[in-house]
């Protein structure tokens, strides 16, 4: 897996097509299940993180914000 947000959601996808396939079953297709719900909690908080850092630009570059802290990555 990689870093880009294409990546995270193709791995989504992969997971998906993984949990509804008609050939995995019992206790094969609970694991994928329980990775799958894992997954989809930490995607949840990166595209949070994601959200975050972009309001934080758009604040920045319609002047509503000064600065942001440097911890953003975001620079004027």
């Amino acid at each position: 897996m990689k870093n880009t947000i294409q990546d995270l959601m193709n791995h989504q996808f992969a997971m998906l097509e993984t949990v509804t396939d008609q050939n995995i079953k019992g206790e094969v297709l609970q694991e994928e299940l329980a990775r799958a719900k894992a997954v989809v909690e930490i995607c949840g908080t990166m595209v949070n993180t994601y959200r975050i850092a972009l309001d934080a630009q758009k604040a920045v570059y319609d002047g509503y914000a000064g600065n942001v802290p440097k911890v953003m990555g975001i620079e004027k």
